[in-house]
């Protein structure tokens, strides 16, 4: 009775040492590879682009404002050459205004103060006479 205790304490002790992923067959172990997920696919869709029709007395800042839109993207979408100039009855592209949690688009480092050289002391020469002024 005493060689079947042991025998069954050795078979627990052989099981704990089992790994993460490891299985026992006939008394060695075996590798089981770990199942795999495939990575997670995110698709990107274009965004929603809303027709606008120029009218009478529109600017580019003005319609861009009211889109709650920045300039640049605006004349961007619409590849417009020169924002100075736009007509009426002209359609243009208005993208979605930014996602406010992205964050800003671009970040401008503060300025710096420069390192200026030590300023020195000026002299001044002696007065100059001229011969024959007065």
């Amino acid at each position: 009775m005493t060689a079947a205790i042991a025998l069954a304490a050795a078979g627990v002790a052989q099981g704990c040492s089992l790994l993460p992923g490891e299985s026992r067959t006939e008394g060695a172990a075996t590798t089981v590879p770990a199942p795999t997920v495939p990575p997670a696919t995110t698709t990107t869709e274009p965004p929603v682009l809303t027709p606008y029709t120029v009218v009478r007395g529109d600017t580019l800042i003005q319609i861009a404002d009211r889109y709650g839109i920045h300039l640049n993207d605006l004349v961007r979408v619409n590849n417009i050459a020169d924002p100075t100039k736009i007509f009426v009855g002209q359609i243009l592209m208005i993208p979605p205004p930014p996602d406010p949690d992205a964050g800003p688009a671009l970040t401008i480092a503060p300025a710096t103060d420069p390192v200026l050289p030590p300023l020195l002391p000026t002299t001044t020469a002696a007065p100059v006479t001229i011969p024959g002024a007065r």
